[in-house]
């Protein structure tokens, strides 16, 4: 038995609004990602966690931030509680195609090479800005952004450290919500 037009239309519209709200939910994963490399002589893949976000912060009296937090889960790494990295970026940043930033190791950290698009880089372990003592700071690494517009931001990141292993991190995030 087929269903006249006017009885379809009204529920495909039904079917689209319930299947939205399920995407608008709080509860449904917002970001995609993992890290997959060598570290520390082995191999692994954490995944990202899916509150990972891009965020626009406004504090009175500061300057406006945007930056990419990135979270990502050392999974069978009883020493690593949390792996991740701030991206920050220039205001009003977008990028359509691909763009890619160098990071170079100084002074124990990573810092952007040019600062048109990357401001500033942080890493993170478990819940304190930093690295790891072993490997320790990687000594070069790159952000790639395949995409970034004031809602999303797509791309990955590359550390290289100095025993030779190294780790690729993908990242696919949506804006974080009103707090």
């Amino acid at each position: 038995m087929s269903l006249p037009p006017r009885v379809v239309l009204p529920l495909l519209a039904c079917a689209l609004c319930v299947s939205s709200c399920f995407w608008l939910d709080d509860d449904f994963p917002r970001a995609t990602g993992e890290c997959r490399g060598t570290h520390q002589g082995r191999r692994v893949r954490w995944p990202l966690d899916e509150y990972s976000s891009l965020v626009h912060r406004s504090v009175q009296g500061e300057l406006p931030a945007t930056f990419i937090d990135l979270d990502y889960t050392p999974e069978d790494e009883p020493v690593l509680e949390g792996f991740g990295v701030d991206i920050h970026l220039v205001e009003g940043a977008r990028v359509e195609q691909d763009r890619t930033v160098n990071l170079l190791s100084r002074q124990g950290q990573l810092v952007p090479s040019e600062r048109s698009l990357v401001t500033a880089w942080v890493g993170n372990i478990g819940g304190d800005t930093g690295y790891l003592s072993v490997p320790g700071v990687p000594v070069e690494g790159s952000v790639t952004l395949d995409e970034l517009s004031p809602w999303a931001a797509q791309g990955r990141f590359v550390y290289r450290y100095a025993d030779g292993s190294a780790l690729t991190c993908t990242f696919d995030v949506l804006e974080s919500p009103e707090e």
